[in-house]
């Protein structure tokens, strides 16, 4: 099964080549800083931009690409597609030993690894993004826990301090892995529980994990005060927080009524709430003297005040980001393809249902289409619905003492926790579906999981 998810793969780089997105630029940009000279370590380019790249990205992946140009400056892009190839297959092992220590069906293990393999990770690691790459150390992380979990296996230091090394190259790779890092002390938690020993080490463990992570983001702020005077991370805050923002204040203008000087220019810039305003805005509080560290700030303590002032708009914000489509993402071969198709040459090479609907009965192509995009939608929300309800039933019978596989159950609610802790995470402030890349497969597994029970048991 793995080698047919590595032939879709290598079939979309040898016909449609890499793609590139809007976030690429800023990522090559660092790395040509990188390549041109040692200076950038020392200073920073503050003064000359509102969100100069040095600073608005972290430098992991802009110094992965620098790296790879060195290697070849014609084909670095292929170099890091391939490195990404292989540490989603890397991954797509891990997660293969969790399908079977859980005991699925063949038939449904095969499956959900197959989905896993080409949801995402189909097109994701044909891109010049750090979104494969994040969400690989994810899988791989999330999956050996929760293996070792299953087999009462207890947190060691060494496997501990491992896993937090790879927890801190993904903040690395991608600094919103600081936040969703505090979502791995629920699966952390469930294996000391399931552990037989639970002594201070196993708790100490958890420590150790967190380690390389705190070290990481206590050393890199400090490096961005030596060459700033600024203490922060990244800048990245100044456009994610204000298009929070801008969301809530579509449904309500008094959001940004106020009279400091971010309100006074948001009023000036406002146009159609988009993501170009929030450019403009950060444009021209940088003309008027603020530089990212303090735009980023500014944008921080508008999302909170907002949040303290107008709950009901921010949250209606926050709900408002969870759409429809994100149950369709569980099961979409059709849907990988297109989108890829979409990422890397810039249009679609087919329609979408909407749209193939209109022409079924007139193009046997688009009738084959439509039929597959119905029936892997259908497929997908079945196994939506299962993976977001069932689990809350065996939280229950486990309340009880009624459940008989008990540490299966847990086990996936730690991942089912995981899931929507990702998903609300990223809807309070912006949400896109390739953020949830990393959990996508274990709701897909755990939804599996509940409809074999509920087929067995009916056929029982």
């Amino acid at each position: 099964m793995l080698f047919v998810v590595l032939l879709f793969k290598a079939a979309i780089l040898i016909y449609w080549g890499t793609g590139v997105a809007p976030d690429t630029a800023g990522y090559t940009q660092f790395s040509d800083l990188i390549l041109n000279g040692s200076e950038w370590l020392s200073h920073s380019r503050i003064n000359e931009s509102a969100a100069p790249s040095d600073i608005f990205r972290i430098a992991g992946y802009p110094l992965f690409i620098a790296f790879t140009k060195t290697i070849s400056q014609e084909n670095w892009e292929s170099i890091v597609v391939l490195s990404q190839f292989v540490l989603t297959m890397i991954s797509l092992l891990s997660f293969a030993r969790l399908i079977c220590a859980l005991k699925i069906r063949p038939e449904f293990g095969c499956f959900c690894l197959f989905s896993a393999g080409i949801s995402f990770s189909l097109f994701l690691d044909n891109m010049i993004l750090t979104d494969s790459f994040a969400a690989s150390i994810f899988l791989f992380v999330l999956s050996e826990n929760a293996v070792a979990s299953l087999r009462e296996r207890p947190l060691g230091f060494p496997q501990a301090l491992f896993f937090g090394v790879l927890l801190a190259l993904a903040f690395m790779i991608r600094e919103g892995v600081a936040i969703l890092s505090i979502l791995f002390a629920v699966p952390l938690l469930v294996r000391v529980f399931l552990t037989d020993t639970k002594n201070w080490r196993s708790y100490a463990g958890i420590f150790v994990f967190y380690l390389p992570l705190i070290l990481c983001i206590q050393l890199y702020s400090q490096w961005n005060e030596s060459r700033t005077g600024y203490r922060f991370v990244t800048t990245g805050g100044q456009t994610v927080y204000l298009q929070g923002v801008m969301d809530a204040a579509r449904k309500n203008e008094k959001i940004f009524s106020g009279d400091s000087d971010l309100d006074v220019t948001a009023r000036e810039n406002i146009t159609d709430y988009s993501f170009a305003d929030v450019l403009e805005i950060q444009a021209s509080l940088f003309q008027k003297g603020y530089v990212a560290p303090e735009l980023a700030q500014l944008s921080k303590e508008k999302y909170f005040d907002s949040w303290a002032q107008y709950p009901g708009s921010m949250l209606r914000m926050t709900i408002g980001h969870i759409r429809e489509n994100y149950a369709t993402l569980t099961f979409r071969p059709f849907g990988a393809v297109r989108d890829a198709g979409l990422w890397i040459l810039g249009e679609k090479p087919w329609p979408d249902y909407r749209e193939l609907r209109k022409s079924m009965f007139e193009d046997a192509g688009a009738f084959v289409l439509f039929v597959g995009e119905m029936i892997e939608r259908v497929v997908a929300i079945i196994i939506t619905a299962a993976f977001v309800f069932v689990p809350v039933f065996w939280l229950v019978q486990f309340g009880r003492g009624n459940l008989r596989d008990y540490k299966g159950a847990l086990v996936c609610s730690a991942l089912w926790a995981f899931y929507f802790g990702v998903l609300f995470a990223h809807a309070l402030v912006h949400l896109e579906t390739r953020y949830l890349a990393a959990v996508v497969p274990f709701s897909t597994l755990i939804g599996c999981i509940a409809l074999q029970k509920i087929l067995y048991r009916v056929k029982a």
